[in-house]
């Protein structure tokens, strides 16, 4: 019972947070907010030339929320998850956290940071940040899966640990590379941690009611021997 109210409290937390944001942002006209302002001109005064070590840093860093790389991960998950419940939800989860995203960006129409300042090309809109939103749910998620996985303590400590970090590193790395404000990252990182609650609720049914919870590729290879 108490695990679900924290859940609750999440997917409420992340609700109003992206409203209040959502609301600041269409009042100010889309224009970049007060917070926005300082803290893209704190990015801009350390991050020096253009391919100097801060953008190679950050650039690669970024990949962490690109679809392609958050790709591959789902590729491992797959096989080590048999392709079970659990690669199920995360599937279906990252698919409505980047339709989810794709909505809201084509509703408010946020132009990006000024051009001359971006260290990389983006065609989308700037509200709010899909590799914010992709990475949330994506490492949030893992932190979920790896807390009811039977291995030992040091062990998810490091991947709650790692996946803490990649959240914030493409978080940060989008004000750096010039390509977000800091309103549309927490925007962006709101979605995909509703999102990961929301699947994180229908795992605990997908376990108390035993759905899926033998893998699809051992469900085949069982039915050929």
């Amino acid at each position: 019972m108490k695990k679900n109210l924290i859940k609750v409290a999440g997917i409420f937390s992340c609700v109003i947070i992206f409203i209040i944001f959502a609301v600041l942002i269409y009042i100010n006209d889309t224009n970049a907010l007060k917070m926005d302002e300082l803290l893209r001109d704190f990015c801009y005064s350390f991050r020096g030339e253009k391919y100097g070590f801060w953008y190679w840093f950050f650039r690669i860093l970024t990949e962490f929320g690109n679809l392609y790389f958050v790709g591959i991960i789902v590729i491992i998950l797959f096989f080590l998850t048999r392709c079970d419940f659990r690669f199920i939800l995360l599937t279906l989860g990252l698919l409505l956290a980047v339709m989810i995203n794709i909505q809201l960006k084509e509703l408010y129409m946020r132009q990006r940071p000024v051009e001359e300042m971006r260290w990389m090309f983006e065609e989308s809109t700037s509200f709010p940040s899909g590799h914010s939103t992709a990475a949330a749910f994506l490492y949030s998620f893992i932190m979920y899966l790896a807390y009811h996985t039977n291995i030992n303590k040091s062990k998810k400590i490091v991947i709650n640990i790692s996946c803490m970090v990649m959240i914030l590193i493409v978080m940060f790395s989008r004000m750096v590379l010039g390509v977000h404000y800091l309103s549309d990252v927490i925007a962006g990182a709101c979605v995909g941690f509703m999102v990961s609650f929301v699947m994180m609720t229908f795992y605990k049914m997908c376990d108390k009611y035993d759905i899926l919870k033998e893998g699809i590729i051992d469900k085949i290879k069982n039915f050929k021997d």
